[in-house]
């Protein structure tokens, strides 16, 4: 979940299953005469667009609390305060998406797992928690899965030519950049604000961004120019301005006494639909 200050007495809360359908549609509309579109299209955009499904059974009933008694954010450390069920709620998130496409479910897996092991060494900003044994073992487990998995693609008739290495890696980074840019998106607002640690703009130096082949990675710059819209430069998708919309969930901005306190307050929470747009200039 994505928790930010709504106002002096509302918190926004964003579900992760919801900022995944928005990375989905980052993923979808990705491709201009600059930046080829990912491939295979379908595999990916699905991939984009479930790659927090896992997070849906905790979601559901999200009992959880921080040390502060709010509502926890994912940023708040979910590893360590939801142990062993964080692990296996994004595995089972893994198996549903492989479940209906298998390069997809590559995808995702790779995601998760980049996510705990420093992104396989292509991100430096994530963190490796892979010295974890709770982390190891599902790593162990995980990679057995891909493996399987990408087996399953070589001989596929489908998709062999987008499972060799090169194909990978690319695929692999641009899940990352949807994922950034939909946190960015999900978990802002207003989109300008300035006083906390969520700045009005995003540069993606750390994060190569794929352009095509033969061709350099490069860096996403994402500005804020008013509370709904942002400029991104170089500009990604097929489509300017690109309308961004999502549901959200508004609850008193304090602490709880109990997970079933705020419970009681996400059920009947306010719902709200977030409105936003990227645009090139």
């Amino acid at each position: 979940m994505m928790v930010s200050e709504y106002d002096d007495s509302q918190l926004l809360l964003v579900l992760q299953i919801d900022h995944s359908q928005v990375a989905g549609l980052l993923a979808a509309h990705w491709g201009n005469e600059a930046f080829v579109r990912p491939t295979p299209h379908a595999a990916m955009v699905l991939a984009a667009q479930e790659h927090d499904n896992g997070w849906w059974e905790w979601e559901s009933k999200p009992v959880t609390l921080n040390a502060k008694g709010y509502p926890l954010d994912y940023h708040d450390g979910t590893l360590e305060l939801l142990g062993e069920q964080r692990l296996s709620f994004t595995k089972r998130g893994v198996d549903r998406v492989a479940e209906i496409d298998t390069y997809a479910g590559l995808m995702v897996l790779m995601h998760n797992v980049g996510l705990l092991n420093g992104g396989y060494g292509q991100f430096a900003y994530l963190r490796d928690s892979s010295a974890d044994p709770r982390v190891a073992a599902y790593i162990r487990i995980e990679e057995e899965i891909r493996v399987k998995l990408r087996s399953e693609l070589e001989t596929s008739t489908e998709y062999s030519e987008f499972a060799t290495d090169e194909q990978l890696l690319v695929n692999f980074k641009l899940m990352e950049i949807f994922d950034l840019m939909g946190q960015f998106l999900c978990n802002h607002y207003p989109l300008n604000r300035t006083d906390r640690r969520k700045r009005p703009s995003l540069t993606l130096n750390d994060a190569p961004v794929p352009v095509g082949p033969g061709q350099e990675d490069t860096a996403l710059v994402l500005d804020a120019v008013d509370k709904s819209r942002a400029i991104v430069r170089p500009y990604p998708f097929d489509t300017d301005p690109l309308p961004i919309s999502f549901p959200a969930r508004l609850v008193p901005r304090r602490s709880y006494g109990s997970g079933e306190e705020f419970l009681d307050h996400f059920y009947k929470a306010e719902r709200t639909t977030m409105n936003y747009w990227l645009q090139s200039s």
